[in-house]
């Protein structure tokens, strides 16, 4: 693996992990505050909802790099060589165009938001960095689909004979 991937694997790591934590560490602190302190703070709810969601969209890449997205398999380790990697051209492919779809109309929503320069309910955040992440986190899966699609098109198929 390059160097460039592995920093970009590390980024993809890095940045999933820590929206993840944020958004669970400000949901305990909401917890904190409301049932200990009696203080709750509205903000919270609205705030770690973005860095859950972020942290969960952009980790789909990390998912689907590292192979952990729901797989019904079972028809697919029974197929010879040549259907599995007709199979995978195929699901990558339409990966791909399902990413370039999400980035599509994200970056259609995120423009609307752009226009209107919308805020939200409780904290007044515009809301188009809220809707970055559709464009961002289907760029970053995209590329992930890209290449495994590339990998499945280098397999090279052995023919077996049975004869």
């Amino acid at each position: 693996m390059s160097t460039w991937r592995e920093r970009y694997s590390k980024f993809e790591d890095y940045l999933a992990g820590s929206l993840l934590v944020i958004g669970v560490s400000l949901i305990f602190y909401g917890v904190v505050c409301r049932y200990v302190f009696n203080s709750p703070k509205a903000w919270i709810d609205e705030i770690s909802t973005y860095f859950v969601v972020w942290g969960a969209l952009i980790g789909f890449a990390v998912a689907l790099r590292e192979g952990h997205h729901i797989q019904v398999d079972i028809l697919y380790d029974r197929l010879p060589a040549s259907l599995k990697k007709a199979f995978d051209v195929f699901s990558n492919g339409l990966g791909i165009l399902f990413c370039l779809a999400f980035v599509f109309f994200g970056g259609k929503l995120l423009s609307l938001y752009w226009e209107t320069q919308q805020q939200s309910t409780d904290v007044g955040i515009y809301l188009w960095i809220v809707y970055m992440v559709i464009p961002v986190s289907g760029l970053m899966l995209g590329y992930r689909f890209l290449e495994k699609l590339l990998i499945s098109l280098k397999k090279e198929v052995k023919i077996e004979w049975n004869g």
